[in-house]
């Protein structure tokens, strides 16, 4: 099955265009055309499952953020998100992060097999 190619904008569209692909089943790859895992929305991020850290982990670089930021706003601003529904995480997903050439950062997602949704 191929990767149905998205180009990232933090905007509703997209984030209902990414649960659309999800109720098909579909597999995708988001082009987040962001070269900083700091500069990816946690949003993004809340929704596929995968850390600022993570990110830049298969970058070979660091988070540079304040910890007060990392450790207890941008937690808090997901949590309240996720009360209020905006935030909402992908259900039967998994993902890979992609850094190519270290500046650019693809998050593949695909439906997660039934044998290991049956495990």
């Amino acid at each position: 099955m191929t990767d149905k190619n998205l180009t990232f904008t933090d905007t509703e569209a997209f984030y209902n265009q990414l649960l659309e692909a999800e109720s098909r089943n579909e597999n995708y790859c988001i082009d987040t055309g962001i070269s900083e895992a700091k500069n990816l929305p946690l949003r993004l991020l809340h929704h596929v499952g995968i850390s600022k850290d993570d990110i830049a982990h298969v970058q070979h670089k660091v988070v540079e953020e304040s910890a007060l930021m990392h450790d207890f706003i941008e937690p808090m601003i997901v949590r309240f998100s996720e009360m209020i529904g905006k935030y909402k995480p992908a259900r039967g997903y998994e993902f890979t992060v992609e850094a190519e050439d270290y500046d650019t950062i693809k998050i593949h997602g695909r439906p997660k097999s039934a044998v290991a949704t049956a495990a």
